[in-house]
């Protein structure tokens, strides 16, 4: 009894011991399997060797039957990662889905090949010659291709995440909705290539050229964009929220609905550009180039327009609450019931302009030109208007309740049925003016005004000693 008694004891030990392991196992399988690595592992007989021209023809042979059909017992899945293919030809060969990550392919000819959903991330592409490929659903993350030719390739929705692409040639390329976030497009010519909604967040384009390329809904957020040249480019809606445009050129460009609030676009040149309902609150266009463009309806809200060119800029319903406005020119420009609320400016020229029921109570424009401008029911309730030049402005039903209007020059403006309630008009110069049907004006500050004979007063007040206060002022 005992003899038999202790295996069948024993016997139970082990069984206990062995599930025990077993269900630990399970509930931690880590415990047990090794960690995958970040990389997966090259397995590749030709990793880091050059692969013969006979061998490789065979390799894509084989590959483009598996492509055709992967139950041919005489086809397999190109596998050459990280293989050296330094100057190979393989021009119009069917790479679909091939895996070449971290091979080196610079200077090979690829040109109408088809790489579709290839693996190639790593992969080495400087100055290779991949014209006409296709490269959609490609996996390009931290590929090189500096310098790589690729004009009329396509690549939507290609993975070019962190990719190298410094003076790489893409004209006429198509890489719709592409992933290149951080990716290094310095000096890139990307002209007529079509970028629609591609992903560019943190990209660098730093003097890249991208003349008529559609970038339409396209993510280009905190990207680098100095110096490059978006000239006639297609940008409606696209992202630009923080992004670096310092003296693009970007003539006629169309960013209808664009976001760029906090862009900066300091001295950047946007003539005739299109920028109707775009977002532009708090950018940077100091010194920037708006020469007849188009921003109607645009919102700019505290945003830097110091010493920019606004030249018959169409600005209608534009908001610029608060904006800078120091030395800007918005001579001829039309302005037609804009919003500048609290704006501030000095010696910013709005002569000839259309400023008719412009919304600006409380502004800041000391020594501005309005010269042979429109302010025709304009609301400047309270505004600072200090030694500005309104001369042969139409004023009628203009708002100046309220406003500091010392030392500002009226010589031959229309006030037909503008309000002066509470305006102070010290020293101001109205000779010439046309007052007769103006509203809340006192005998007081007509006095302290400078007047002549061609004065036209309203009636019950009567005509001071021209510029009387004045004299007494400077004596």
């Amino acid at each position: 009894m005992t003899r038999s008694f202790l295996p069948t004891v024993c016997m139970s030990f082990v069984i206990f011991i062995a599930s025990t392991v077993t269900e630990t196992e399970a509930a931690n399988p880590s415990a047990s399997q090794p960690t995958s690595p970040a990389v997966p592992l090259c397995k590749n007989l030709h990793k880091k060797k050059s692969v013969p021209p006979k061998a490789l023809q065979a390799l894509v042979g084989s590959h483009e039957r598996w492509v055709e059909y992967r139950g041919n017992p005489t086809a397999k899945r190109l596998e050459l990662c990280q293989a050296d293919l330094t100057r190979a030809t393989l021009a119009g060969a069917n790479l679909e889905r091939a895996n070449l990550e971290g091979a080196v392919l610079r200077q090979a000819n690829l040109s109408h090949v088809t790489l579709a959903q290839a693996s190639l991330a790593g992969v080495d592409l400087a100055k290779a010659i991949l014209e006409d490929s296709n490269l959609s659903g490609a996996d390009l993350r931290r590929a090189r291709l500096s310098g790589t030719h690729l004009s009329r390739a396509i690549g939507d929705e290609a993975a070019l995440f962190d990719a190298v692409l410094n003076g790489a040639n893409l004209k006429e390329s198509a890489f719709e909705r592409a992933q290149l976030q951080g990716a290094d497009l310095t000096s890139a010519d990307l002209t007529d290539g079509n970028f629609a909604e591609a992903y560019f967040y943190g990209a660098t384009l730093k003097g890249a050229i991208l003349v008529n390329a559609d970038l339409t809904g396209a993510d280009l957020r905190r990207t680098s964009l100095t110096k490059a040249n978006l000239s006639r480019a297609s940008m409606q809606g696209t992202l630009l929220d923080h992004a670096q445009l310092e003296g693009a050129h970007m003539v006629e460009a169309d960013l209808e609905s664009a976001y760029l609030d906090e862009t900066n676009l300091h001295n950047a040149n946007l003539k005739d550009a299109i920028l109707r309902g775009a977002d532009l609150r708090y950018a940077n266009l100091h010194s920037a180039g708006l020469l007849h463009a188009d921003l109607e309806g645009a919102n700019l809200e505290e945003a830097v327009l110091v010493k920019a060119n606004a030249n018959s800029a169409k600005l209608r319903m534009a908001i610029l609450y608060h904006a800078a406005l120091d030395e800007a020119d918005f001579q001829g420009a039309h302005l037609n019931r804009a919003v500048l609320i609290g704006a501030k400016g000095s010696h910013t020229n709005f002569a000839g302009g259309d400023l008719s029921e412009i919304y600006a109570p409380k502004s800041s424009l000391r020594h501005t030109q309005f010269s042979k401008a429109n302010l025709e029911e304009a609301n400047l309730v309270g505004a600072d208007l200090r030694r500005s030049n309104f001369s042969y402005a139409n004023l009628t039903q203009t708002n100046f309740q309220d406003a500091n209007l010392q030392d500002a020059t009226f010589a031959g403006a229309d006030l037909s049925g503008a309000r002066l309630d509470s305006a102070d008009l010290r020293r101001a110069n109205i000779k010439g003016a046309m007052l007769s049907t103006v509203i809340g004006l006192t005998q007081t500050q007509l006095n302290a005004a400078c007047v002549d004979d061609q004065t036209k007063l309203p009636p019950g007040l009567s005509r001071p000693s021209p510029c009387r206060s004045l004299k007494k002022e400077v004596r």
